[in-house]
């Protein structure tokens, strides 16, 4: 695709080998492996969601079934109508893409870009795990991927133990330690990040980008409420030098569990995006309001103690604001926000 039939293909001008499960590059078994992991007892149930995914396709192929407008290819791979929409095309190189546009959904978040006017004449789509969640069903991009050729760049299928009563990092580090993720082979390097008993989440990393690289981390830790047992598993699959079958988008918990088998046992019970979201509002609600309670609870106290009842109007009238906090930032805004809220929230309600 030449630079100028890219632009077009916004409709404006611009501004001035199959993997299954991707092997870590080690020898011995997951090296030339195809299929994923037993996925026993989770037949008809979503134990993982996609959390990020990047396509690339042929441009020609784009023109072949009259996609060649960035709103109609959203559309077809993603099903969107308004929930995501493309920028402008600016000759700002993304990707080893010369032309990209910036992705954002109806809240205004940043949730993806599109690379066009080069690379080997393809067109490549990233969208993040905020972009992710606008996708109502992902056997349409499965169907829509497959019409366009496309080969999947990058995928990031993620489970969340909310009780932290299966994952645990420590244990998992331990594992990592003692050679439990070679798979038959040389064990893949792994490095651990502590907080240092700050409170603030501890992550492990088992392989490396460009092949598979696992991620466990305490989730709701690092959304900043210090007592949360909230941990995820997240395998990201590359498919720079493996091709990663396009299946993965039906079945992404089966990939994860098939990653490696010491996670066949801990990744159960279904993982949805709608469970997340309410789980992501409620665990930044608490810490927020820890947050307050903390920080804002003693000059509050103040206010009541000079105006008595009435203290809350001086409130509203004096310190509350328009806007969202930045820990709510790629959840939900808006009415979105304010509903799940109040549904975590209900019980404290008068």
């Amino acid at each position: 695709m030449s630079a100028s039939s890219a632009r077009l293909m916004l409709g404006c001008q611009p501004s001035k080998e199959t993997f299954s499960p991707v092997s870590t590059g080690e020898k011995g078994r997951g090296a030339g492996q195809v299929g994923p992991g037993s996925n026993t007892g989770q037949k008809g149930q979503q134990t993982a969601i996609i959390d990020y995914l990047t396509l690339v396709m042929p441009a020609s192929s784009l023109e072949d079934f009259r996609c060649s407008n960035v709103d109609v290819l959203l559309f077809k791979l993603f099903g969107f109508r308004g929930e995501v929409v493309a920028g402008a095309i600016r000759e700002k190189n993304w990707n080893f893409y010369p032309l990209s546009a910036v992705l954002k959904d109806r809240e205004g978040e940043l949730v993806g870009r599109i690379g066009m006017g080069g690379n080997r004449e393809t067109v490549c789509v990233s969208i993040t795990g905020a972009g992710c969640k606008w996708v109502k069903d992902w056997r349409v991009t499965f169907n829509a991927a497959s019409q366009l050729k496309a080969k999947i760049s990058r995928v990031d299928c993620a489970h969340d133990d909310f009780e932290g009563k299966r994952l645990d990092v420590h244990a998992l580090r331990q594992v990592a330690a003692e050679g439990g993720f070679a798979e038959g082979g040389c064990p893949p390097r792994h490095r651990f990040m502590s907080d240092e008993g700050h409170g603030t989440g501890n992550t492990l990393y088992v392989g490396g980008k460009g092949h598979k690289e696992l991620c466990v981390y305490e989730k709701g830790k690092q959304l900043g409420l210090s007592s949360s047992a909230w941990v995820r598993a997240e395998v990201r699959l590359y498919g720079k030098h493996v091709e990663v079958p396009l299946e993965v988008l039906l079945d992404p918990g089966a990939y994860l569990r098939g990653a490696y088998s010491v996670l066949r046992d801990l990744i159960k019970g279904v993982c949805s995006r709608l469970r997340t979201i309410r789980k992501q509002v409620d665990v930044s609600v608490e810490a927020g309001i820890e947050w307050a309670h903390r920080q804002v609870g003693p000059f509050l106290n103040v206010l009541r103690g000079a105006f008595g009842p009435s203290w809350s109007d001086v409130a509203e009238a004096r310190i509350l604001r328009e806007g969202h906090p930045g820990r709510f930032r790629g959840i939900a805004k808006g009415d979105a926000l304010h509903k799940h809220v109040r549904e975590g929230l209900c019980q404290f309600a008068v």
